[in-house]
């Protein structure tokens, strides 16, 4: 047989434990073997939950339902002073913090005086009375808004606070608009009045907030108003002192006397200056016709009425005249003397033509001096029209300001009307649309439902340390352990007859957590003897390796645990130790240190078809090594009986310090490992019967087994 000699230690020959899937077989193996642990860890969840349950008080619960109303007062709220309260979600949020919030709970706590009450006040439960004085002086409920200074009594108050808003649940109902108000109290009647005087306060202190609003605004309203009618009476006061010192007048109708002057005389110089024009035509008309000669064809001359009285003599001359003439003829007297008397009318014809003529002049001249004058006048209104425009300018201005400032005054006396009208009627923006009614049955806690749920829970938790121990490799649990080593007696020189020498006596056990408790325990009496027993094994170690094999009459001995305990001591006195699972029908030591499986064993060594560094394993809890049975195998005569088994542990002797072979019970295999060990060591229980140990001994010695003692196990 080709053994794997290229590797120089067995630490490099040493393969990492292999993984293997937990099965639901190995669930219930777990369940069966932690059984105790479950039952423990259910029951104590059961009785710890049964005594919290039976400390809690009984608590009522009472719920009133408050809407943030839609609807607004159309009567007086024409303009608000608050606008009306939005619905949107993030509003009713803070609706719910406002209904949570200290202030608010302040309000209700000295509304019912609950600083007296014992489920409010922790004074009252640790002191167990508290002074009338004491309350008068913390929990006035005048000073509930007070600024908090630092002391006692606001702790003591902020404390009753924190007691009331921890019984206290504001949520909103759906999607709605509606919030839930639920407080918590001991006694159903108290849940119901604090719910429904916590609602009633909310409602109260919507009114107060817009009434306070309402005379805040009321207070700048009027302040404002003042100073604006202050301002208008100024304002009024400057123009008219204005207009005075610069001579600025207005009519009636709010326009400037020297505007309507200017117009005036506009249209008097205009009116003026026509008839000027016109007494020129005619005038320069009449110059043009007396120069001709013409004097008749002036019409003013011509309509005169003196000039109509002489033409109408001279024609009644110029009739007698061609009268006389016909009659007397051109030199008679009478002839001579209307003659005469034409001639006197032409002369004082002409005469009152010269005088129209030089009316129209004198008519001319005064309307040129009409036209001069009302020219100068008008000229003296425009520059003094042009001084009242530039003094006007800044009287517009003040004007202006004047205006502005009497509509502002206008606009506030106007709103601090409408505001005095509101402030008597304010309505609530939320209404209360289910009062809570006076609890029936407890809210809390649930006594039976949750007992009855720590029942699984219990179960759920032992089973999960059930998991974590079996993960976790926990050693035995001390109660176990206690016995273990309080029953392991020291080492005795006795003999039985017909025995071999007994080597030493250990406690009884068939968990192969034992053997964990070996590393983790070192100093135990328990792992003490295994150490002690190992002495005994291997007295005066020479160079050479030694192979002892453990068997045992029947299969309760403890034998696997007792060769994975020492094989775990040996390694830790820094022996280079092999343990061999001899029992290649039944391996159980590779799974007790951690390897759900074996990739190959015994068999794959020995035909060949694995080298050693595969099969070799490597203890995870010291430094030993194991060699087992990959699986089952019903070849075990052909194993032990083969050259390539006394090859390997030939090869085990030369290159470590200790093998263990930890053979099949009842001495089935002894024939075989007879001639290969150099020792062998009996492990049987105290309890067994002589005549079993001595037959197991006398077949040992048929079989020229090379004995080293017995150990006993109680």
């Amino acid at each position: 047989m080709a053994i794997d000699r290229t590797a120089s230690s067995f630490a490099s020959t040493a393969s990492a434990p292999a993984e293997a899937s937990f099965g639901f077989a190995d669930f219930l193996r777990v369940l069966d073997e932690r059984r105790s642990l479950i039952r423990n860890i259910t029951l104590g969840v059961s009785a710890l939950t049964l005594l919290v349950l039976l400390y809690l008080p009984t608590l009522y619960s009472s719920s009133a339902v408050v809407m943030l109303d839609q609807r607004k007062n159309n009567v007086a709220d024409l303009s608000s002073v608050l606008s009306a309260l939005p619905t949107d979600p993030s509003s009713v949020q803070n609706q719910i913090q406002l209904l949570s919030s200290r202030d608010l709970a302040g309000r209700v706590i000295g509304k019912l005086k609950l600083y007296d009450d014992p489920e409010f006040n922790p004074a009252l439960n640790k002191n167990g009375t508290f002074g009338i004085g004491d309350f008068v002086r913390l929990l006035n409920p005048a000073d509930w808004g007070a600024p908090r200074q630092a002391g006692g009594a606001d702790y003591e108050r902020d404390a009753i606070v924190s007691a009331f808003l921890d019984r206290l649940d504001v949520s909103a109902l759906g999607l709605s608009t509606s919030i839930t108000l639920t407080f918590t109290s001991r006694d159903p009647a108290k849940a119901a009045l604090i719910a429904n005087t916590l609602a009633d306060t909310y409602t109260e202190d919507q009114v107060d907030t817009k009434v306070a609003a309402a005379r805040v605004a009321t207070q700048w309203l009027t302040d404002r108003m003042h100073q604006l009618a202050g301002q208008v009476q100024a304002g009024e006061s400057a123009i008219a002192q204005y207009k005075a010192a610069h001579n600025l007048v207005d009519s009636a109708q709010g326009n400037s006397l020297v505007d309507q002057q200017l117009v005036a005389i506009n249209a008097l110089l205009v009116a003026a200056q026509s008839d000027l024009a016109e007494k020129k035509a005619t005038y320069d008309r009449v110059q043009a016709l007396v120069r001709s000669g013409n004097t008749a064809e002036v019409s003013q001359i011509v309509a005169a009425p003196l000039i109509v009285q002489l033409r109408t003599q001279e024609g009644y001359l110029v009739r007698q005249e061609a009268d006389l003439s016909a009659r007397y003829g051109p030199n008679h007297p009478k002839m001579i003397a209307i003659q005469t008397q034409k001639r006197d009318l032409e002369s004082k014809v002409a005469q009152e033509a010269a005088r129209i003529a030089d009316s129209i002049a004198s008519d001319l001249a005064v309307a040129r001096a009409h036209v001069d004058s009302i020219a100068a006048g008008l000229a003296r209104e425009e520059k003094q029209a042009a001084g009242d425009d530039l003094a006007r300018v800044k009287l517009n201005a003040l004007m202006a300001n004047l205006a502005s400032t009497r509509t502002m005054y206008e606009s506030f006396v106007t709103r601090l009307r409408a505001t005095q009208d509101q402030d008597d009627i304010q309505n609530s923006e939320s209404r209360i649309i289910s009062r809570a009614p006076i609890p029936t049955a407890p809210s809390s806690p649930h006594r039976v439902l949750f007992f009855v749920a720590s029942l699984p829970a219990g179960l759920m938790l032992g089973v999960l340390a059930a998991l974590l121990a079996e993960r976790f490799q926990a050693p035995l649990p001390r109660q176990d352990l206690r016995p273990l080593v309080e029953r392991t007696a020291p080492v005795t020189a006795r003999a039985v007859p017909a025995l071999p020498p007994v080597l030493g006596e250990l406690p009884v056990t068939a968990d192969m957590r034992a053997a964990d408790f070996v590393v983790d325990n070192p100093g135990a009496p328990y792992s003490l003897a295994l150490a002690a027993l190992l002495s005994r094994m291997t007295p005066g170690r020479s160079g050479r390796g030694r192979v002892v094999v453990l068997t045992a009459p029947g299969s309760d001995a403890g034998k696997s645990v007792i060769a994975l305990g020492l094989a775990r001591v040996a390694a830790g006195q820094g022996l280079r130790t092999v343990l061999l699972d001899g029992d290649f029908n039944r391996p159980v030591i590779a799974s007790a240190v951690g390897f759900r499986s074996v990739p190959a064993g015994i068999a794959e060594l020995l035909s060949g078809s694995a080298p050693l560094s595969r099969t070799l394993l490597k203890d995870p809890r010291s430094g030993a090594f194991l060699l087992s049975a990959a699986r089952p195998t019903g070849a075990t005569q052909a194993l032990w009986t083969s050259a390539k088994m006394v090859e390997l542990l030939n090869y085990f002797r030369q290159n470590c310090d200790l093998v263990i072979v930890d053979a099949a019970p009842a001495l089935a295999d002894m024939q075989f490992l007879a001639r290969l060990c150099d020792q062998v060591v009996l492990i049987a229980q105290g309890r067994a019967p002589q005549a079993v140990l001595e037959a197991a001994v006398r077949a040992l010695a048929a079989l020229g087994a090379p004995q080293a003692g017995l150990v006993v196990t109680r």
